[in-house]
């Protein structure tokens, strides 16, 4: 959500601003330990330790997917025509994999 958000450094401080999400759903989502995990990667960072995130104007921007590994079992379920349809028709995205394979 950070990620596809409109980052600004204003100064001493960053802005993010992130669209399609209304104050109150903010509110919920960046939490107290949220903003512990992203103070302490602004300070890994060098980044300021300031930072606000604010609503933003507009639909959402989908969050690029990473690309799986050659060979790996995301791959393959990605691959499969049953899953490739989901995605279609529900506009989804494939957030983990489990390997229930026997070996």
């Amino acid at each position: 959500m950070l990620g596809a958000g409109a980052w600004t450094l204003d100064g001493a401080s960053l802005r993010i601003e992130v669209s399609g999400m209304g104050k109150k759903m903010l509110a919920l989502t960046v939490n107290a330990a949220a903003e512990k995990i992203i103070r302490q990667e602004l300070k890994r960072l060098g980044a300021p330790n300031r930072f606000m995130v604010v609503p933003g104007e507009g639909a959402a921007l989908p969050a690029p997917m990473p690309t799986p590994m050659a060979g790996s079992i995301q791959e393959a379920a990605l691959a499969n025509p049953l899953v490739q349809r989901a995605r279609e028709i529900f506009k989804a995205e494939v957030r983990s994999v489990v390997d229930l394979r026997q070996k």
